[in-house]
């Protein structure tokens, strides 16, 4: 019986454990206005337009331009997110790390690695926009 109790202890701790560091893919669902500074003229400002069908991530990139990329291989673990999209026949790979409606991160591409910053759009902020 003791046994038992400290199975389930274990499990209760892993739980938790596992539980406050796990981040839903809920979390990212929406859209986030960016900003990669040092990226070239027309792709430097945008929005990331994600959502979750069935479990699985998926999204766009909607540059200030209004042009619209699909995006490739998101994934959320932990609080990092991945992404990758299709820019002018080029790959551009993007990591980033999420705290609440902040993310911070780097974005790959041939011309080298460059700083990501965005913010979630909530949806008071967007009828204010219009």
């Amino acid at each position: 019986m003791r046994k038992l109790f400290v199975i389930f202890g274990w499990l209760f701790i892993a739980g938790i454990f596992f539980g406050v560091n796990a981040q839903s893919n809920k979390t990212v669902v929406g859209e986030w206005k960016y900003s990669v500074p040092q990226a070239p003229y027309g792709y430097e400002k945008g929005v990331i337009s994600l959502v979750e069908k069935e479990k699985t991530l998926s999204g766009d990139l909607i540059f200030d331009s209004g042009y619209k990329v699909k995006l490739s291989s998101v994934s959320l673990k932990a609080d990092t997110l991945r992404m990758g999209v299709y820019v002018e026949s080029e790959y551009v790979a993007v990591v980033s790390k999420v705290k609440g409606n902040k993310m911070e991160g780097t974005v790959d591409s041939s011309q080298g690695k460059m700083n990501l910053k965005a913010e979630k759009i909530v949806p008071d902020e967007k009828k204010r926009e219009r």
